[in-house]
């Protein structure tokens, strides 16, 4: 993949018909989505040093910070949030339930970074705030984007916390709440499913079995109730195969453009998503 040679510093010269066209010719090829994994792995373990002599909670904030910044507070009403390359975290929580609210968190932040890298990898963009607005938007703009993003963060999450213990009412209400007909969005099911596996490989190695040991363990100290919920995947025959996941991650990038150019969207609508990212650290080396 190529990325073109104009050095990008807007809006306006990012969301260009020209750079609509750039991406739906653009050859997405399943060695640059592998590069792109390998480079987040990188960027996971770069410096970062496990202790075991410390709780799993604090090595699982040491993973956490390899990439985004964790404020904790007293105040906050969900278990938290991701935003701006930030983890809110609600301080009231276990630490057995910090680390299942980190983990599901830090996955929204790959999952994003995933689609931030194809945009590097086509544009020849500095300013690192311009890229992460589009992919922030596209994520939270339609409810199928939004859902697959919920779907793909619980599934990671349970793979590194004890199964009896997992709670997914809230993804269930998610679902309710933004009336999802499963049916007819199963493909963003089958598509983050599938994401849910490339990121799991990018967390296993560092959450080894011995640290999940010390999380489950962890759950028995805080005395969490055993649920025995289950997020059933309904479409084990139905999966996509690497090209097939990597088309859709281009249609995805292709639709958000579009919308922005030929569709409703307005660049306006971006700004407050700009002024949530820091500036002045936000430079591609």
């Amino acid at each position: 993949m190529i990325s073109t040679d104009k050095a990008i510093t807007s809006l306006d010269q990012l969301l260009t018909r020209d750079n609509l066209n750039h991406i739906a010719n653009a050859d997405f090829t399943v060695d640059d989505y592998q590069m792109i994994l390998k480079e987040i792995y990188d960027e996971s373990v770069e410096n970062l040093t496990l202790d075991k002599n410390i709780s799993a909670l604090e090595n699982i904030k040491r993973i956490a910070y390899q990439h985004v910044n964790i404020y904790f507070s007293e105040k906050e009403i969900s278990s938290g949030y991701y935003i701006y390359n930030k983890i809110y975290l609600n301080n009231n929580l276990s630490e057995a339930q910090q680390i299942v609210t980190i983990i599901h968190e830090l996955t929204h932040h790959i999952y994003a970074e995933i689609f931030e890298k194809w945009l590097y990898k086509l544009f020849n963009v500095r300013e690192k705030f311009l890229v992460e607005s589009v992919v922030m938007f596209m994520l939270n703009n339609s409810i199928e984007n939004r859902i697959a993003d919920e779907y793909l963060s619980y599934i990671v999450e349970g793979r590194f916390t004890p199964p009896e213990c997992q709670n997914y009412l809230s993804f269930l209400q998610l679902l309710i709440e933004l009336n999802i007909n499963v049916e007819e969005s199963k493909s963003f099911f089958i598509f983050a499913h599938e994401i849910s596996h490339d990121i799991d490989d990018i967390l296993k190695p560092i959450i080894t079995d011995k640290l999940k040991q010390c999380i489950a363990k962890q759950f028995v100290v805080d005395d969490i109730d055993k649920l025995y919920q289950k997020l059933t995947f309904d479409y084990r025959d139905e999966r996509f195969d690497e090209v097939e996941k990597v088309e859709f991650m281009q249609e995805m990038l292709y639709f958000i453009f579009d919308y922005f150019i030929n569709g409703e969207g307005n660049i306006n609508d971006l700004e407050h998503y700009i002024q949530g990212f820091d500036n002045s650290l936000m430079f591609v080396e």
